[in-house]
């Protein structure tokens, strides 16, 4: 019977080898004018989008009408990103003049930004557990339903929320592994409640 004793050279060095392979995700630094949600629009006609392509696909440019046809956000500025109607926030792509395209961003009806938006399995994350994971100029943070900013966008990364509370950090690693799938790596996470406050477990 044979027994391998792997000394801690050999487990240094497969370390680094490990960690030569990930693609480490740098954080994208916006500097955005984002915008605090201050009006109720709860009485406000909901809005829907039209296109002036063929198909109202991800990508095409989008329009938000009410049911009486009144164009409350015009054509050129927005790329449809999954949402087919609102009140109080859509997300979209933004859509420079240069046709090219931007950010995934929640606006509201007044086409103020008020957040990047994270991506959940190629497509804009939906609302857990009644909050909604955001970014501010690469920090995240929860929005609820009417794109209020509940939790500031003061972490490097937070976990979902799940019955009232989530894991969040100040420290975080992204990466994309061999797999091509995203990891994220901190010592030091700890859990808040829906008001931000730190959970102390006993």
């Amino acid at each position: 019977m044979q027994i391998t004793c792997y000394g801690p050279l050999f487990l240094l060095l497969l370390t680094v080898a490990m960690s030569a392979c990930r693609e480490i995700v740098e954080q994208v630094q916006t500097d955005s004018p984002y915008v605090d949600v201050t009006t109720d629009t709860t009485t406000l006609p909901m809005l829907y989008a039209v296109s002036d392509e063929e198909y109202l696909q991800y990508g095409a440019d989008v329009s938000y009408v009410t049911a009486a046809g009144d164009t409350i956000v015009p054509f050129g500025h927005f790329a449809y990103y999954g949402t087919d109607s609102f009140t109080h926030v859509a997300n979209v792509i933004l859509h420079p003049n240069d046709s090219t395209y931007g950010r995934q961003v929640g606006i509201n009806r007044y086409q103020d930004i008020l957040f990047d938006l994270v991506m959940y399995d190629n497509g804009p994350e939906p609302l857990h557990d009644g909050l909604l994971r955001v970014l501010r100029n690469g920090k995240m943070g929860f929005a609820n339903e009417k794109g209020q900013i509940v939790i500031p966008c003061i972490y490097d990364y937070v976990q979902r929320f799940d019955g009232g509370q989530a894991e969040v950090t100040f420290e975080a690693t992204e990466y994309y592994d061999l797999d091509d799938h995203l990891r994220v790596e901190s010592d030091t996470w700890f859990d808040i409640d829906r008001h931000g406050k730190r959970i102390i477990t006993p």
